[in-house]
């Protein structure tokens, strides 16, 4: 099984507040999953995991059933407010697709957010509670993600989009960086949002250098293909980008379960719930699951 491990979905009827995203009127209409499922077919992707947009409960609850209706979802990461006094994740945990949080970092002007005593305990609650968790961090964050990253247990953390890695970040501060991410052996990091990232320049030689450096440090065992559609669609269509990481680890001379590992068994890590209950394959081993 193939696994695309961050996509959105949005309505654009539904008024959340998908900032800064729809601040473009290319992303002002709906993206459902009508929408992208014949390239998902066509690619050989069998399943997504849906991402929030929006930090909302009400979007959430959208997600949720959203993704009880169509078959290519195959769990929901979903947004919870990590700064209360404390989050309850029982009412979240009967749904059977919800598989983890997100902590959308890049939303929060204070850089600090993801260190405060509250939000550490909230993580760790989630972690505690088998939910994997995701970080949109960028540059102005690294250090604290680093800090938190001290402080939380053992259970599986990614890093969105390369680390948010802007062709304005210098490459070697980037690589230092994922050097001390991945020393955290928790810690996953998606192969996704070069073409968000680097604008019409995605395909230039500095820009796939990216995926390079995060194969170079992360290993293939802590990566995830992942494609943040729709967010790529105003540089590269759903295709190119699938076709594009097939080329990169065509030309790394990655073995086929090196393939394996980051286009689906990494998502399985990263999100332990995703193999219980969903579309009834509780019963299912890891290797069982993801079997091609």
């Amino acid at each position: 099984m193939r696994i695309d491990a961050h996509i959105h979905f949005w309505r654009t009827e539904c008024g959340f507040d998908n900032k800064p995203i729809a601040d473009n009127a290319a992303y002002r209409r709906d993206f459902m999953p009508a929408d992208v499922e014949h390239e998902l077919a066509d690619c050989g992707i069998d399943a997504v995991v849906l991402v929030q947009t929006c930090p909302q409960v009400e979007e959430t609850s959208w997600l949720l059933d959203l993704a009880e209706t169509s078959a290519c979802i195959l769990g929901v990461t979903a947004w919870v407010d990590l700064d209360a006094a404390s989050c309850d994740f029982t009412p979240l945990l009967t749904h059977r697709k919800l598989v983890g949080i997100r902590a959308q970092l890049r939303r929060i002007a204070d850089a600090t957010f993801v260190t405060r005593p509250t939000v550490l305990k909230n993580i760790t609650r989630a972690l505690d509670a088998g939910l994997g968790v995701t970080m949109l961090a960028e540059q102005r964050h690294y250090e604290c993600v680093l800090q938190a990253l001290d402080s939380l247990p053992s259970g599986p953390i990614t890093l969105n989009h390369l680390g948010m890695r802007f062709p304005d970040v210098d490459r070697d501060a980037s690589r230092v960086a994922l050097r001390r991410f991945s020393a955290h052996s928790n810690v996953f990091l998606q192969l996704s949002g070069l073409p968000f990232l680097f604008g019409t320049q995605w395909r230039e030689p500095d820009a796939l250098g990216v995926l390079d450096d995060a194969l170079d440090i992360f290993g293939p065992d802590r990566l995830l293909f992942a494609s943040d559609w729709p967010m790529m669609l105003r540089f590269a269509t759903y295709t190119e980008w699938v076709q594009t990481v097939e080329s990169f680890v065509t030309r790394r001379g990655l073995t086929d379960a090196e393939r394996a590992a980051i286009f689906g068994r990494n998502a399985l890590r990263a999100n332990p719930r995703v193999s219980m209950g969903v579309s009834g394959m509780s019963s299912l081993s890891g290797a069982e699951f993801l079997t091609d």
